[in-house]
């Protein structure tokens, strides 16, 4: 039987304690005792009882090869995952998904909510050997608050007011209105500290996580190296790690079953019971990010509302729970909010249940009687279930009188295409990367970028999304997401499937992983700097 972890939002928020407001972070060794160690040699690596050192060199097959690295901006779930390896920020997220300290020991906060005080660990460096300071920190928060670099979290740091560096290991965010959700988004790896050339000649990126690029073959590989400059570098057991691009999902499953390789990620749910059954593999399962169809909203019919709330209609949402993670996923519409959290709302993302007759009423009410008009839906076929709803979508909409024509190709494809919103259609998903409803203000508000339908009208929501951000929770900010979410379903600017799954499969060898779930599914590999190879 395969369960699938509910992380619940409310358990996920900072360790902050009110009272002397100190926010005092537990030490990285907290981090370790979650890690099963089988013994431990003099070089740190695990033994199998009888005195023989197991190869501490973990092997992955990767989905995709990272479109690069630009500091801040989303560019997909393998350019997160490999920037939880390589770099850090002032905080991270430990093994049950609640915020733990990284580049900073401990950070304070005051009475009115408006000064974060964080202090740096001593003798900090990035991986190249230069030092890391508060003015490192000063630089990368400036870069992401600018609009024009595409940061996903801009709106978080463009409300930072000043930022104080009285000296070396003192950072002072002084923010123009209170943020909730502050910590979650510095613990997120776009928002991990970077020195000022942030990659490489190569490409590579560079950073103060716990490991290092070694080697990059652009279209083949990255080799990483444990970094010996890293704040916790006694607590990294793995001394490398080969990470090889593998597209093909069932190329991942055949290596890693044959031991080629020892971790996949971004597993595909057709796949889920051959690998619990296989010997010595574990399956991790759990809920991931939203799927959505996203519009282009800049010209033609899906330009008028009433279209676009007609497509809602048109969508069988259960067929497309089936076709994506074969129901391993949930079928609901509404706003992106995970299921188990207190913002979500049950009567709204039941709204868009599948009424034909309704929809096509909507069209005519538009000016599209009997459909008619043609629409180009973008999706790739290296992952499993883009594809596969892609096709439900073109059924449904084909019953109300509209034409799809698939365009597919790889995901760097489509990423590139909905960059510069070259779609009718996209089969997507709003970005989230932390688990609190501030993190929809992604979904609405921002420049260009394959997470955010193309043409949103951000005016109808940037106010109250504001607002929200500054409210603490609470009946005040349920009420004002539950507002956002009425606005939505008038406006449609895309319609959500309801929550996808996420899957790692990885040799029963290796101790310490732990997946996390929802939107921080991504940030998983956080936990690779204290796992460890057993024999």
């Amino acid at each position: 039987m395969i369960n699938l972890k509910a992380q619940s939002s409310r358990a996920s928020g900072s360790p902050l304690r009110r009272g002397p407001r100190l926010i005092a972070l537990a030490g990285a060794a907290t981090l370790a005792l979650a890690v099963g160690l089988t013994g431990c040699s003099a070089e740190g690596g695990s033994t199998d009882g009888r005195g023989t050192e197991a190869s501490q060199t973990l092997k992955i097959g990767f989905s995709a090869e990272p479109p690069g690295f630009k500091t801040g901006v989303d560019q997909g779930s393998a350019n997160k995952q490999l920037i939880t390896l390589v770099r850090r920020g002032l905080l991270s997220y430990g093994p049950d998904g609640k915020v733990v300290p990284a580049l900073a020991s401990k950070y304070e906060v005051s009475d009115n909510n408006l000064t974060y005080t964080f202090t740096l660990r001593p003798d900090l460096k990035f991986s190249d050997g230069d030092p890391l300071t508060a003015e490192d920190v000063k630089r990368t928060f400036e870069y992401l608050a600018v609009p024009g670099n595409g940061a996903a979290d801009q709106t978080s740091f463009a409300n930072i007011a000043s930022i104080g560096t009285p000296d070396e290991t003192t950072v002072v965010l002084t923010l123009k209105k209170p943020q909730t959700a502050l910590p979650k988004v510095i613990a997120s790896p776009l928002s991990a500290i970077v020195p000022e050339n942030a990659v490489d000649a190569n490409g590579a990126p560079i950073g103060a996580g716990p490991f290092m690029v070694s080697e990059y073959r652009k279209g083949v590989s990255y080799k990483l190296k444990a970094d010996p400059n890293y704040y916790d570098a006694g607590s990294v057991k793995l001394k490398e790690i080969e990470m090889t691009f593998m597209p093909d999902a069932q190329t991942r499953v055949k290596a890693l079953v044959s031991g080629q390789v020892q971790f996949i990620d971004y597993v595909p749910a057709a796949d889920y019971k051959t690998l619990e059954n296989a010997k010595g593999v574990k399956l991790d399962t759990s809920h991931g990010l939203y799927g959505a169809l996203q519009f282009n909203l800049t010209k033609g019919p899906l330009a008028v509302p009433k279209v676009r709330q007609a497509i809602a209609y048109a969508l069988d949402l259960k067929a497309q729970n089936q076709a994506g993670t074969l129901g391993y996923g949930t079928a609901n519409g509404g706003l992106p909010i995970p299921v188990d959290s207190e913002y979500y709302d049950e009567k709204q993302a039941n709204h868009f249940a599948q009424d034909v007759g309704k929809a096509k009423s909507l069209l005519a009410e538009a000016g599209y009687p009997n459909g008619g008009f043609s629409l180009k839906l973008l999706t790739n076929s290296q992952y499993f279930g883009f594809t596969e709803r892609a096709q439900v979508v073109k059924s449904d909409l084909e019953k109300i009188g509209i034409t799809v024509e698939l365009e597919t190709g790889d995901y760097a494809n489509q990423i590139a295409k909905g960059n510069s919103g070259s779609y009718d259609l996209m089969i997507g998903g709003p970005p989230a990367a932390i688990s609190d409803p501030s993190a929809l203000t992604g979904a609405f508000i921002g420049g260009p970028t394959f997470v955010r339908s193309a043409g949103i009208n951000q005016d109808l929501y940037a106010q109250l999304l504001d607002k929200g951000a500054q409210t603490p929770d609470g009946p005040e900010r349920k009420a004002i997401y539950q507002k956002i979410g009425d606005i939505y379903l008038q406006d449609v600017p895309f319609v959500t499937f309801g929550m996808g799954t996420a899957a790692y499969a990885y040799t029963d060898a290796l101790k310490g992983f732990e997946m996390l779930s929802g939107p921080t599914v991504y940030s998983s590999l956080y936990s690779m700097a204290t796992v460890q190879l057993s024999d």
